[in-house]
């Protein structure tokens, strides 16, 4: 070859190479998580193709992606964008498509692969709930007799009723399909496509190339055999991580106060609540802009505020955030390969800001577009308001994805010296407290410590605020009085203690708190639980003889408790002389999907099954709609936090499966 010649292919392929990096970055990459994992439900799970978590094996073919509004262009593929008509208006195609017609040549290897698990892969992260037969069905769109066949695996094995999926009928059009292609009937055999799983679990269920050309839409796992799709088939639903990215940077920093976008109104606003609720997003088909806003509720003071945004793939959103309708920042996070990403590119903080008790917090959101055609939603997660001096690091961490707690097995039982007395609200707008109250006198009695516990209040909210009217307070009161004395009865053990309604019997109350604080020694102190506003225990300090305090130990896991206080802020609780011990925010493992606690509800002990009750009493509550899907027993945490140690070596954030383990250990002997 001469050198002019060797020259020019170098520069051909260079040239080849970018543009190939270019658009395998764009139109290849994962655009969700491997952490957004898909579960069956009912024996029935569906998945778009472009929620594939990573590809492989693609060296010589791979799965390009196409909208209704781009088309990669890889080399030959003679077929239109056929967008518009695909679920979710995206598909996939494996390129390039050198084989058209049957005119073409077949080359094994390259354009065609008989042996499934060779070429292309597609993985999707899949969780199985019910074990056994999956007939799988994948939504296609063929065009000739060279770009209709596939390959589906399992857990990177390659059965032989998941190879040679056939469409014949159909043609031009996206075809829902299950058939095998055999020697005999090449237009495949009905049933015969399937995947036996024999464990539950989390499954790679994989895709392989059979046909180069090849459009996929979307596919189905059934354990019906009978059951076909139609059109778009079934909605497919995202599993989203437990605890969020936000609930996890808000915990970076112990002092951290948050106001998740659950905190904000959506009525009205031009914001939805997406992704489970960890985000609000405008729909670009109704709004481009949208505005929310709330009150900032904690101490008065300096602090540096994080926003959290989120990336995505379609546009950079703008987002103004003002104090009192006086602008604090813009901020538009990054654009992302992924439809949607959290990170500390997509987060804006600002600097020593003043705030006051009561400040309105008002964010502004615009939606933006990379191509004037799709536009990106303006998701975002929240505010936190740290320490001056800490946003920077709050807005930058890194988070470490292992456990936080030991949840292979049971947890230590290592309560510190001294009595516990547990101060709960309830009666407000929050219904978390029926849960935590549950959780909490149960695992009491199966770590053998009910006779530790010396005091218990609920109802602790002494101002009813406008966002509960008085009816469905008093409702609250009756709920919160039940779940005390329903779960103390039937787990056993606390026949010696009474449960005060802390605002209907406010005297008693704080006479029985003051009671156990002036029996305070520093071989017995008194760990106070504060799973409510400070107000009755303010009034128990008061009405205590001083020279008790000292022996005197606040738990406290939320400032939103600690700030909410109508005749006593978190300071003056301080300057009684008591100990303050703060933990990080429970909510973050203790406020989880209610599936997580299908276990409680399928168990075939009533003392289990009563527990689960009260946490979904709470969840079908219809005063506050945050606790919509969500199983919250945050409050909880505290007294786990005591139970396995507290300042030594007790679970800073303990888990459900934590919780699971302790009781189930006590029901099974007893």
């Amino acid at each position: 070859m001469n050198t002019k010649l060797l020259v020019f292919v170098t520069i051909a392929l260079t040239l080849f190479g970018l543009k190939s990096y270019s658009q395998e970055s764009k139109f290849t990459a994962p655009i969700i998580d491997k952490n957004n994992v898909f579960e069956e439900k009912n024996g029935q799970v569906a998945i778009e193709a472009e929620y594939f978590y990573k590809q492989s094996k693609s060296e010589i073919r791979q799965w390009y992606r196409t909208t209704r509004h781009e088309t990669p262009e890889v080399g030959r593929d003679e077929d239109e964008n056929h967008g518009s008509s695909a679920s979710n208006y995206t598909y996939l195609e494996i390129l390039p498509d050198t084989r058209v017609t049957h005119a073409d040549s077949l080359i094994r290897g390259e354009n065609f692969s008989n042996e499934p698990g060779k070429m292309a892969f597609l993985h999707y992260r899949v969780k199985i709930n019910d074990p056994g037969r999956y007939y799988v069905w994948v939504r296609a769109f063929s065009t000739g007799g060279e770009d209709n066949g596939i390959h589906v695996g399992l857990n990177g094995k390659w059965p032989e009723n998941g190879q040679r999926m056939q469409w014949c009928d159909g043609k031009n059009e996206w075809t829902w399909a299950s058939k095998q292609r055999t020697k005999e009937v090449h237009c495949g055999v009905p049933h015969e496509i399937f995947l036996n799983i024999a464990e539950s679990g989390i499954h790679d269920i994989q895709f392989s190339m059979r046909e180069d050309g090849f459009e996929f839409d979307k596919f189905v796992l059934t354990k019906d055999k009978n059951y076909v799709p139609k059109d778009n088939g079934p909605r497919v639903v995202i599993n989203w991580p437990e605890p969020s990215y936000f609930q996890r940077i808000g915990t970076s920093v112990v002092e951290n106060k948050t106001l998740p976008v659950d905190d904000f109104p959506v009525a009205g606003t031009g914001f939805y609540r997406d992704a489970g609720r960890r985000w609000l997003a405008i729909n670009p088909n109704k709004h481009k802009e949208a505005k929310t806003a709330t009150s900032f509720n904690f101490k008065s003071g300096a602090y540096d505020v994080v926003f959290v945004g989120v990336g995505e793939n379609d546009g950079q959103s703008k987002f103004t955030v003002a104090i009192n309708d006086t602008e604090l920042g813009s901020f538009s996070p990054t654009t992302t390969l992924k439809m949607f990403d959290e990170g500390s590119n997509f987060n804006a903080f600002w600097k020593n800001v003043q705030l006051n008790k009561g400040d309105t917090i008002k964010v502004t959101a615009e939606i933006g577009s990379a191509d004037g055609k799709e536009w990106a939603r303006a998701r975002w997660a929240g505010l936190i308001f740290t320490p001056v001096g800490k946003g920077e690091a709050v807005k930058n961490a890194v988070l470490d994805d292992s456990s936080t707690s030991d949840t292979t097995g049971m947890p230590s039982i290592n309560p510190p010296a001294g009595r516990i007395a547990i101060v709960a609200d309830g009666n407000s707008p929050d219904p978390d407290d029926l849960g935590g109250t549950a959780v909490s006198i149960s695992l009491l009695r199966a770590t053998g410590l009910e006779d530790r516990l010396v005091h218990y209040s609920h109802s602790c909210d002494l101002e009813r605020v406008e966002r509960i009217s008085e009816r469905a307070e008093k409702e609250r009161h009756a709920l919160m009085q039940t779940a005390c004395d329903v779960t103390a009865r039937r787990w056993g053990g606390f026949d010696a203690l009474t449960f005060f309604d802390a605002k209907w019997q406010q005297d008693e109350t704080v006479k029985d708190l003051a009671a156990a604080i002036n029996a305070s020694t520093v071989e017995d102190p008194l760990w106070i639980v504060e799973a409510g506003e400070p107000d009755i225990i303010g009034f128990a300090l008061d009405a205590s003889k001083k020279a008790k305090h000292k022996y005197v130990k606040v738990v406290t896991h939320h400032p939103a408790n600690d700030d909410a206080g109508d005749f006593y802020t978190w300071q003056q609780i301080l300057d009684f002389g008591v100990e303050e011990i703060r933990i990080p925010d429970q909510n973050v493992n203790l406020k989880v999907s209610l599936e997580k606690w299908d276990w409680a509800k399928n168990h075939s002990d009533p003392r289990i099954q009563w527990v689960w009750l009260l946490g979904k009493i709470a969840e079908v509550d219809d005063v506050v709609t945050f606790q919509k899907g969500k199983w919250d027993c945050s409050d909880a945490g505290m007294v786990l936090y005591w139970i396995t140690g507290a300042a030594n070596g007790g679970l800073m954030q303990g888990t459900i499966d934590d919780v699971k383990h302790l009781l189930l250990n006590y029901v099974e002997g007893n």
